[in-house]
């Protein structure tokens, strides 16, 4: 398929986005049709767009439930003081400034026209800027969608008037360029800062948001900020790419997180990150989540047959609709029933994997 219908598909809030491994195959989900745009990951994964007109409503009891694409959202980092890393920086004789290594972001950008970007004759320390949101420009090799801005075009936008005109990319979040900042950013005296590698190569892919269809699958508030899952596994080998290509060694960056999944690295994402983490010369940095006192999370633990545990779910005004996931491990067998806020309860349903189960309250 051209790129250029394959970019059409892409960004088309009428075609499914799907992530499959090497070891899945579309006829899994009776999926025959080869007029889709397939954009290739690392180890084997795919991402597939695939019309949604004639395919049969979405849910996890249809298709499996890793090939839908979670979605991600930002989360705070903290002060570099608390971490410990300028202690680690002023030590003697290791030279733990970054130099020769590059440190890849996969965020919402990076205010490249920003000094602390900057080596100290002015020209940038940014080696790429994968921009998924800008489709004006020229998108990386063996990709479809987005604009690549490469260290010299970068270098030229800094030395004109008008530095927008030939890099159009922006933060507009500045959650990218604090989060780069923070890792990467070199010195500035008079705020006193300085990053925790500011002799390091940045790389950046600015990510796109995710498209209506999977906010609306979710419950997620049309008007929040998200990322899919396989426009960051693109990311990622777009960052890769990247560090092979200068043949360096390169820290992947990620401050992203969901409450979807079950919190023990089965989803592709994970995986995917667990593969470069086993390579040579690459390393994974996850940040923490900070929704610790949003109270999103239950866990409890069953100690006899037919103990039974109540949960109470607050939903928020106004929230028509809400997703939630229940997980335990096999071989355990466990049942729930539901009850409304009027009191009314469903009859005892057995879980049971591609099960579908409707109950209409008053």
């Amino acid at each position: 398929m051209d790129r250029e219908t394959c970019q059409e598909q892409i960004l088309s809030q009428g075609y499914w986005d799907f992530i499959f491994p090497g070891y899945r195959s579309l006829s899994d989900m009776g999926i025959q049709d080869d007029r889709y745009c397939i954009q290739n990951m690392d180890y084997g994964y795919k991402a597939i767009y695939i019309n949604s007109e004639g395919m049969e409503p979405l849910s996890i009891e249809r298709y499996w439930y890793n090939s839908i694409p979670n979605c991600y959202s930002l989360i705070d980092m903290e002060a570099l003081n608390e971490s410990g890393i300028t202690a680690a920086q002023n030590y003697p004789a290791l030279q733990l400034m970054g130099a020769n290594i590059m440190i890849g972001f996969v965020d919402t950008g990076i205010d490249y026209k920003n000094p602390i970007f900057r080596n100290l004759d002015g020209s940038t320390r940014i080696a790429g800027i994968w921009d998924q949101t800008v489709q004006g420009g020229t998108p990386p090799e063996e990709f479809a969608y987005g604009s690549e801005y490469t260290e010299e075009v970068i270098n030229e936008a800094l030395r004109s008037e008008t530095p927008e005109e030939l890099v159009p990319t922006v933060d507009t979040n500045s959650h990218g360029t604090f989060l780069a900042s923070v890792a990467a950013g070199g010195a500035d005296v008079e705020n006193q800062f300085l990053g925790a590698a500011p002799e390091s190569t940045i790389a950046v892919v600015k990510l796109k948001e995710a498209k209506d269809y999977l906010k609306a699958f979710y419950s997620i508030d049309p008007e929040a900020v998200c990322y899919q899952e396989n426009d960051i596994m693109l990311g990622l080998r777009y960052l890769s790419t990247l560090a092979e290509e200068r043949n360096m060694p390169l820290v992947i960056c990620i401050a992203l997180g969901t409450n979807f999944g079950g919190h023990n690295s089965a989803t592709l994402l994970s995986s995917i990150l667990n593969s470069y983490s086993m390579t040579m010369d690459r390393i994974v940095v996850i940040g923490n989540g900070n929704e610790a006192n949003q109270r999103h999370h239950f866990s409890g633990r069953f100690e006899d047959m037919g103990e039974r545990r109540d949960v109470e779910i607050r939903v928020g005004a106004g929230v028509g609709g809400f997703v939630t996931e229940l997980w335990t491990s096999v071989p355990n067998l466990m049942t729930i029933s539901i009850v409304s806020p009027s009191g009314e309860r469903t009859p005892v349903i057995s879980i049971r994997q591609g099960s579908r189960y409707v109950y209409t309250f008053t």
